[in-house]
Order: C-alpha cells, then sequence, then structure tokens
C-alpha cells in the first residue's frame, strides 16, 4: 500500500510538473542575463523555439575579449583557437569553407580582419554568425604588413559605416586608410603626406583619431570629408620609449594610454593616462589638449599591441576597476596577463596556457550587415 501511495504521489507530481519551454519570458531573460559565456548563451537560445524568440541575440551580456592564439596548423584544418579572458578557457571554432584558405590577420572588435594574400581581398568576418563583409582590396605593392590595424565604425546605414585599417610599414611607422562599406578602394587618410605612429587609432562618432610620427599630435580626422578638424598637441613631457595606444572609453571619451618601460626588475612599467579635451574651437574656450588623469572611475581598459577597449567593472565580477589588463609574451608558450592598478601602481600577474596571441576580438552575435537590409 505504501508502494501504490507512493506511486500515485510520483504520477500526481508528474502530472503537475510544468512545461519548460512555458517559462514566462520575463524570467526567460533574468536566466539569460546571468550566461555571461557566449557559449552558454547559445546553448541556452537552442534548447527550443521559444526560448529563441523571446532571448535575442542582441541580448547577450558583454563580454570580454577573446585572444586569438597564433597556430599555422590551424589554418591548414579549418579551424582556429581562441583565449577567453572571462572564463579562461580556451575554445575551437570551426571556421566555414570559405574562409579556410584565408588568414586572419587582426581583429575590428566584433570581427575577425581575413585577408587573401594570393589575391588581396579582405573582409571582416564574425566567427559566431559567419557573417562576412567584404571590404576592398588590399593592394600590397611593395608594402610590407606585418599586422594590420582595423577598426569598424558601425552606424544604423552603409553609407555612414565606415573601416579604417593602418599598413605598417617595416617597424617604424604606418599609412592610414578608410572607406565606406561598398567602396571599391580604400582612400589614403594623409592629407598632408604625414606619416603616424605605430600606435593605432581610435574611432568614436564619425571621427578618426591618430598620432602623427613626427609630432606626437593627435590628428582629429573628419571621416565623412576626410579632412583635419584639429590637431592636438601631444602632452608635455611625454618621455622617450613610450608606446601610445588610443582608447574610447566606457563614456565615450577619448583617451591616450601611454606605456612606459623601465629598466627596473621591481616595476618594470608603467602607465599614464590623458583624456582628450576638444574645447570649443568656435569661441573663446581653451584649445583642444590632453588632460592627464589618476583615475578612470569604475571602469578597466584592455589593451594589447596597438589597440584596446574599455569595460565597466560592474559587468564583470572578478575584475577590477581603475586598472589596466593587459598581455605580455615572455617566450614561445610562455604569456601572461597583467593587471596594473592604476591607484598605487602594482602589477598582478597571471600565466595563461596559451601560445603567442597576436590580436583579438571580442564575440557577439549581432550582424552589422542587417541594420542596413531592407
Amino acid at each position: 500500500m505504501v508502494l501504490s501511495l507512493w506511486r500515485w504521489n510520483c504520477s500526481s507530481y508528474v502530472s503537475d510538473e510544468r512545461d519548460w519551454s512555458d517559462l514566462p519570458p520575463e524570467l526567460l531573460y533574468l536566466v539569460s542575463q546571468k550566461l555571461t559565456d557566449i557559449y552558454d548563451f547559445v546553448r541556452f537560445r537552442a534548447v527550443c523555439k521559444r526560448w529563441r524568440s523571446f532571448v535575442r541575440a542582441s541580448d547577450l551580456a558583454p563580454q570580454l575579449p577573446w585572444i586569438i592564439i597564433y597556430d599555422r596548423d590551424d589554418y591548414n584544418k579549418g579551424y582556429r583557437r581562441f583565449y577567453s579572458l572571462l572564463t579562461g578557457k580556451t575554445y575551437t571554432v570551426n571556421f566555414p569553407q570559405s574562409t579556410e584558405n584565408k588568414v586572419a590577420r587582426g581583429s575590428a572588435y566584433n570581427y575577425l580582419f581575413i585577408c587573401n594574400w594570393g589575391i588581396g581581398k579582405s573582409s571582416l568576418f564574425n566567427p559566431f554568425t559567419n557573417e562576412e563583409i567584404l571590404l576592398p582590396a588590399v593592394e600590397l605593392g611593395g608594402v610590407v604588413i606585418c599586422m594590420p590595424s582595423v577598426q569598424l565604425l558601425p552606424a544604423s546605414d552603409q553609407s555612414s559605416s565606415y573601416v579604417c585599417m593602418t599598413k605598417q610599414i617595416f617597424a617604424h611607422f604606418s599609412l592610414l586608410y578608410s572607406c565606406q562599406l561598398g567602396d571599391p578602394n580604400w582612400t589614403s587618410l594623409q592629407p598632408t603626406g604625414a606619416k603616424f605612429q605605430k600606435s593605432g587609432f581610435a574611432l568614436c562618432d564619425g571621427m578618426c583619431y591618430a598620432s602623427d610620427l613626427e609630432t606626437g599630435g593627435t590628428k582629429v580626422i573628419n571621416l565623412a570629408t576626410r579632412t583635419v578638424d584639429c590637431v592636438v598637441p601631444r602632452p608635455e613631457p611625454e618621455t622617450s620609449g613610450v608606446s601610445v595606444c588610443l582608447v574610447v572609453s566606457s563614456f565615450g571619451q577619448i583617451l591616450r594610454v601611454c606605456h612606459y618601460l623601465k629598466h627596473d626588475n621591481v616595476i618594470p612599467f608603467y602607465f599614464d593616462i590623458y583624456r582628450l579635451e576638444l574645447g570649443n574651437r568656435d569661441g573663446n574656450a581653451t584649445d583642444p589638449c590632453w588632460i592627464k588623469i589618476d583615475n578612470i572611475d569604475n571602469q578597466f581598459l584592455f589593451v594589447h599591441e596597438d589597440h584596446g577597449c574599455a569595460f565597466k567593472a560592474d559587468d564583470f565580477p572578478g575584475f577590477i576597476g581603475n586598472s589596466i589588463y593587459f598581455l605580455r609574451d615572455k617566450a614561445v608558450k610562455e604569456t601572461q596577463i597583467n593587471r596594473y592598478d592604476m591607484i598605487d601602481g602594482n602589477i598582478e600577474v597571471r600565466e595563461v596556457p596559451i601560445n603567442f596571441g597576436n590580436s583579438w576580438f571580442v564575440p557577439s552575435l549581432c550582424k552589422q550587415s542587417s541594420n542596413f537590409r531592407s
């Protein structure tokens, strides 16, 4: 009798069990926001059509960069491997047949910059959506392109979306080019014949900010007219041996991140950060200048090679605000993630199990090209 009662209770429980596909949309959204790893988020949306319809791809929580692991053999096998700063895991992503013979030679935030050196064609590719945005051919000529720096400035329509790219000339300087999505060719952004520092550039609100190699000043270039709006002198004093990276902050400000190397075993390097103040050039306000700051509030920066990005610390438990995170490659198969504390200058080091990481991108499920489909 006890057994039959247990069976009855079990049967009653099963009959009252709720169908998971009928969970309220509000609850589904709240659960999806707890899935900080893009892989978990994708699996969550794949449970059923109803979950997928209520949780959009754009609902993906903010993501941290993935480091592109350099391994020549991966290109021949049709996949790429990445290291996630968020999870500390290494992921393998299969590439479609159309990209197997192409090489990822950089990134543009949510996209990989893909080149087919044999014929000079290039594109932006999102490995999660398989979206590929065709770009003008890269004219190689006698120019040596080591690792192009590429950035996409998206907009709601194709005519307002810009891509900028630097061609690194040996190890000394870069040439800067831009195009609108759909343009047949790249256009030079050297209106005065200037050569730009290898330190990269930043795009924001229709403007390109790039450091001139000869003067150290930052040229503010209007991408629509391809004219120099103003030139911001470099901050003084700025000693030699500095590596400069321009970053757009979480609040839309242009930051100049200066990385100084020191011959000191205790503190081998340190950072200075400057905020761009454009002023009111039509009135009597101060001229455009860089203002040194000691505090970047509740945000942290990630910088690697010649470009970086900013994140709000509240979005990533375990990551500390007022900090700069960056990679250092000590030797083959030996890489470190370093955190520089803006308050006390201390450095935290964490070893990561990856080969040399030659670039990074931020994983995303959104499609830029969908913004200008009719």
